[in-house]
């Protein structure tokens, strides 16, 4: 663990030599003092002395979030400077990026701000005193004439605007992906502090771009991909969800549905039910899948995306959305329950209908798995959802989402080993079908001689054909790739 020296350690008057966690180890009258422990104790341990650490006290009124003059929620646990990424050894305390410090996630201090997700705004921007201090370290190294030939005048004007605390969203991605390139570049003898021929040209254009090279490299790297992901998430969000339905290839929204109690309370038009059963083991997808309680958590306290409550997932029959107050969705510790005033439409009447016969039992949701939000087993057969992003509830009137697609798939494998013919191109064929689209002349082909190759029966004729079509596409309209 690299080690520093400090004028502003707990405990002492002096200078210190500190760890990178904070950890005082021991306390000098001089400056020299501190440095020849520091020095002493990298040697002995092959580590390395990385310099001056300025460390700026946490405010006065750091203090448990429980206190009575504590606005509800405002824990550094929902802050957007806690980085979870770096835990102390203690297990209790997590790192600020704002005071430099180590902190409790239960705890409350003046420099809160809100995470991304938790209210309406822009991604907090503030650019960390280390990331400053690099970028400004790469333009010095870069007027000594140690930056290569490689360096282009934006990534400098980028750089001393870093170094004056201004970062734009847009670099903020692109730094997190040039540093995902560039990671190779600091095995280089000499990439890293302390190293014979520091700095190479690429240690600097590290610099430049605002990552140091030494012990705070995985920490820039952290916060740069961590404001990546808020800045895209923000993007997305500033515009209206239209839910993906099931069948759209290529989306990273999933569908997963259940069958449990549906029932009308009052006058009939509020509708019961849930949306989803914690630790409840799925069908084979082919994995099985589990939810744990609290997956739902963090949409559930955001107010900046609404969320709607639909009819197989079709955005063009709304019953209830959240914003108007008409669903109410709340977790307990049965799974996500999901409580909705019916309108008084043609598909609100129909669901009312619907539910009084007991014809529909089920429900699904729409999600993506947030990063990290997931667990797999090690034989990669079972999957844990323990945060997901919500984007919308349905009541099913049809096959489950999961049912339709393995059903479709096994028809498409089927039908592929008795034809020869690929299942991309059938797939493809079939979903220009679905969308009633006009099909190519080879397409249009492909598909009479295959049902003409995996039919007993002769050719049929054209009108037959399209209601054996029609019978194919609705398990198809239905599938999730």
């Amino acid at each position: 663990m690299p080690y520093f020296i400090t004028d502003s350690a707990d405990g002492c008057d002096g200078w210190a030599t500190v760890k990178d966690d904070g950890e005082v180890m021991g306390c000098h009258g001089s400056k020299q003092g501190a440095i020849d422990q520091a020095l002493a104790i990298a040697q002995a341990e092959g580590s390395t002395f990385e310099g001056e650490r300025s460390i700026r006290e946490l405010p006065d009124n750091y203090r448990p979030a429980t206190s009575e003059d504590v606005p509800e929620g405002r824990a550094c646990g929902n802050c957007v400077f806690y980085n979870e990424d770096r835990i102390n050894e203690d297990g209790l305390r997590v790192w600020c990026e704002r005071w430099v410090d180590w902190v409790r996630g239960d705890h409350y201090c003046n420099a809160w701000q809100p995470d991304d997700d938790d209210e309406d705004r822009d991604v907090d921007l503030t650019v960390p005193d280390y990331i400053r201090e690099a970028a400004a370290q790469g333009l010095a190294y870069h007027a000594d004439g140690l930056s290569g030939d490689g360096v282009v005048e934006r990534t400098l004007r980028e750089a001393r605007l870093m170094a004056d605390g201004q970062i734009s969203e847009d670099k903020v991605v692109r730094v997190s992906a040039w540093a995902a390139r560039h990671r190779a570049d600091l095995d280089a003898d000499g990439a890293r502090p302390g190293e014979d021929g520091y700095p190479t040209p690429g240690a600097v254009a590290h610099l430049l771009w605002g990552i140091p090279t030494g012990s705070r490299y995985s920490d820039a790297v952290a916060w740069f991909d961590r404001k990546s992901e808020q800045v895209k998430a923000d993007r997305s969000s500033s515009m209206e969800v239209t839910p993906v339905t099931p069948r759209s290839k290529g989306s990273d929204v999933e569908f997963r549905s259940f069958t449990g109690e549906l029932r009308q309370e009052g006058d009939g038009n509020t509708f019961v039910g849930y949306a989803a059963v914690f630790n409840s083991p799925s069908e084979p997808l082919p994995f099985i899948e589990r939810i744990a309680p609290g997956a739902f958590a963090k949409s559930l306290r955001s107010r900046k995306r609404d969320i709607r409550l639909y009819v197989n997932h079709d955005s063009n029959m709304v019953l209830a959305s959240r914003n108007s107050g008409t669903l109410r969705l709340l977790e307990d510790e049965v799974g996500l329950r999901v409580e909705a005033d019916l309108p008084d439409t043609t598909a609100g009447r129909d669901i009312r209908e619907l539910m009084r016969t007991g014809v529909v039992d089920k429900m699904s949701f729409g999600f993506q798995v947030e990063r990290r939000g997931d667990k797999w087993s090690d034989d990669g057969m079972e999957r844990t959802l323990t945060a997901v992003r919500l984007f919308e509830v349905s009541i099913v009137t049809g096959f489950p989402a999961y049912e339709a697609t393995q059903a479709a798939v096994r028809s498409l494998e089927k039908l592929s080993e008795r034809t020869g013919m690929a299942v991309d191109e059938l797939s493809e064929a079939l979903d220009l079908l679905a969308e009633g689209a006009e099909l190519p002349a080879d397409k249009a082909s492909l598909l009479m001689d295959a049902i003409k190759q995996s039919s007993p029966e002769p050719e049929p004729e054209p009108v037959s054909l399209l209601g054996l079509k029609a019978k194919q596409t609705d398990l198809l309209a239905k599938k999730v790739w």
